[in-house]
């Protein structure tokens, strides 16, 4: 049998090697069993999101660079817990000094984060969908459809984030 070689089953055994890590010590840091991981890393089986989150947060990586970005070797890839993907959200004034209005932006750049890794999971599920039916149509406008939910969603929350610094008075 052809060993599956994608992009996320590839990511997933390296970065599993990188840290050391069997199989069964993945499966047991994430709550599966070790034959889905062996499954993930090369038989083709895509993981849940869910699963797919809980990899990018344990690996500390993006959603977007464990499906999308064929890890080598000393390459550079964007970090889970700190990574800014394409946003642009961040505390601008400096004045800020409210906790629960830098609590709100800190909370929405991590759900920036997640909207982005939807995103990107379900983009990756759509470039997978390869014969035409008009279940697999309505199915790839649903993705269609849902894509472009979440890219209001990060436009929004930037919006109100933008708002947020530009109205916090300054403190002389």
């Amino acid at each position: 049998m052809e060993e599956f070689n994608n992009a996320l089953s590839n990511n997933i055994r390296f970065l599993r090697k990188q840290l050391g890590l069997n199989q069964t010590q993945l499966a047991e840091e994430l709550g599966i069993s070790r034959s889905n991981v062996a499954a993930y890393e090369s038989k083709g089986v895509e993981p849940r999101l869910k699963i797919i989150l809980k990899m990018a947060k344990f690996f500390d990586i993006t959603v977007q660079d464990l499906i999308n970005l064929k890890l080598k070797e000393d390459q550079a890839y964007d970090k889970f817990e700190s990574a800014t993907s394409n946003n642009t959200l961040s505390v601008d004034n400096p004045s800020i000094q409210n906790d629960e209005i830098t609590e709100f932006i800190d909370k929405s750049i991590k759900i920036n984060k997640v909207l982005e890794g939807f995103k990107s999971f379900y983009t990756f599920k759509k470039e997978s969908i390869v014969e035409n039916s008009p279940s697999k149509d309505k199915l790839m406008h649903d993705i269609d459809n849902f894509i472009n939910l979440m890219e209001h969603l990060l436009s929004y929350n930037e919006s109100v984030i933008n708002a947020i610094n530009k109205n916090k008075p300054q403190r002389a």
